[in-house]
């Protein structure tokens, strides 16, 4: 399963009238948007895009961590959810990280992504 990045528009979008689903770790915003993609759609894609602010973390290093923590964990996640349904639909996401995140271990990371994706019907089985 890959990940295929939104564009700046389309992040602005789901950042202005997506829904929030808060955790200690991050903010995950969903919204269903028409995507204008010029090839067909794939099934093993989902679009989404993980986000780090300045603020939270200074240094670059710190927030492309962030970033591939919360990737990770995510596609963790759906790939423990994915194993009781071969069909998951994901409306497109962004995931904004906190500062635990770096510290945070693990396992807590995707239990808390799974915990938020299955109790809000986020994914749909």
């Amino acid at each position: 399963m890959t990940i295929k990045s939104l564009s700046s528009p389309q992040i602005a979008s789901i950042m202005k009238k997506g829904k929030a689903y808060n955790s200690g770790f991050f903010l995950l915003k969903i919204l269903d948007i028409p995507l204008k993609m010029g090839d067909k759609m794939k099934k093993n894609v989902i679009f989404g895009s993980f986000v780090s602010s300045k603020k939270v973390f200074i240094r670059a290093v710190d927030r492309n961590r962030s970033k591939r923590r919360l990737r990770e964990a995510f596609l963790n996640a759906v790939e423990e959810i994915k194993v009781n349904d071969l069909e998951v639909q994901i409306p497109c996401f962004v995931i904004l990280s906190k500062i635990d995140v770096i510290k945070a271990d693990f396992k807590d990371l995707v239990n808390d992504m799974k915990q938020i994706l299955l109790k809000n019907y986020i994914i749909r089985q």
